[in-house]
C-alpha cells in the first residue's frame, strides 16, 4: 500500500535505493546519500529541498512499516513503471550507491541480484559488479568499515605477541570509539571480538589486503592519517614500538600512500 496518493514513481525509487544504501548495513554515509540525490534527481529534475523531502518520505515508509515488503512492492511496481532502459539505468545506479563507501557488501550484492532477478536483468547486474570499483566484501552481513580497522588494530597488536593484553584491547576500543562515538564501549567491544573470530578463522593475507584496501577506498587521506596514529598508539599500549610493529604500519603507510614520519625507537 502507497503511503499516500502523492506517492510517486520517484518514491519508489527512492526505497529501493533506500533500501540499499541503509537497510543492507543501517548505516547512510554522506557520499552514498549523495549518489542517491543523484539518482533521483537523474529521474526526475529536482531542487535540494525538494529531493530531501522525497527521500524522508521514502525513508520513513521504509523503516517505520515492513522494509522487506515495502522494497518488494517497490520492485514489481517500478517493473511496471519503468521501461526497459530505465530498469537497466536504475541497477546501473544502484551499482554507484553501493559503490558509493569503497565497499560492495554481501547484502549489497544480494539484494542488487534479486531486484535484477526480478527484473530479468541478471546478466547486467552480474557485468556490473563483476567489474566494479569497489572492495567486494565477502566477510558476511554483520562487517563493516568500523570492523575493518578493528581487524589493522589486531594485525598491529599481534605482530609482537600473540596474546593481546586487556589493556592493549581497551586502546583499541577507545580509538573505535572515536570513529563511531554513538556506539557503546559494549557494542565496540563486539566489533572487536568480532574481528578477532575472523583474524583467527580466514587466511590473513586475503584479509590484510581486502582489509587495506577498503579503507584506502572508503578514507579520506587525513582519515588514513588518523588510522595510522590508531595503530601506532594500540603498537605502543603494552611498551615500546618493536621493529616489527613499525615496518609494519611502514607498510601499510605505503599501502595507502600516506608519508608518516615514526619517532618511537624499534625493538
Amino acid at each position: 500500500m502507497n503511503a499516500s496518493s502523492d506517492w510517486t514513481t520517484t518514491h519508489d525509487l527512492a526505497v529501493v535505493y533506500i533500501a540499499l544504501a541503509y537497510g543492507t548495513d543501517h548505516e547512510l554515509s554522506d557520499e552514498e546519500l549523495r549518489v542517491l540525490k543523484n539518482a533521483l534527481q537523474a529521474w526526475e529534475s529536482m531542487d535540494e529541498p525538494a529531493v530531501q523531502d522525497l527521500i524522508v518520505e521514502a525513508a520513513t515508509v521504509f523503516t517505520e512499516r515492513e522494509a522487506e515488503a515495502e522494497f518488494r512492492r517497490a520492485v514489481q511496481d517500478l517493473r511496471s513503471a519503468l521501461s526497459p532502459e530505465e530498469r537497466r539505468d536504475t541497477i546501473r545506479h544502484l551499482i554507484r550507491i553501493a559503490e558509493a563507501d569503497g565497499v560492495l557488501l554481501e547484502r549489497e550484492q544480494g539484494l542488487i541480484h534479486t531486484l535484477a532477478d526480478a527484473w530479468s536483468l541478471k546478466a547486467l547486474s552480474e557485468d556490473l559488479l563483476e567489474n566494479t570499483s569497489a572492495v567486494v566484501q565477502r566477510r558476511g552481513e554483520d562487517w563493516g568499515l568500523i570492523h575493518e580497522l578493528a581487524f589493522l588494530y589486531i594485525l598491529v597488536g599481534h605482530a609482537a605477541d600473540e596474546d593481546l593484553s586487556g589493556s592493549t584491547v581497551d586502546v583499541m576500543v577507545e580509538r573505535l570509539q572515536e570513529w563511531q562515538p554513538e556506539r557503546s564501549l559494549e557494542e565496540l567491544r563486539n566489533v572487536v571480538r568480532r574481528a578477532l573470530q575472523v583474524y583467527a578463522e580466514q587466511p590473513r593475507e586475503d584479509l590484510i589486503y581486502d582489509s587495506v584496501e577498503a579503507l584506502k577506498e572508503a578514507l579520506s587521506s587525513t582519515h588514513r592519517l588518523t588510522a595510522l596514529d590508531d595503530l601506532y598508539t594500540v603498537a605502543r599500549a603494552d611498551g615500546p614500538l618493536t621493529r616489527t610493529e613499525r615496518d609494519l604500519i611502514s607498510s601499510l603507510a605505503q599501502a595507502w600512500d600516506v608519508n608518516v614520519r615514526m619517532n618511537g625507537h624499534g625493538g
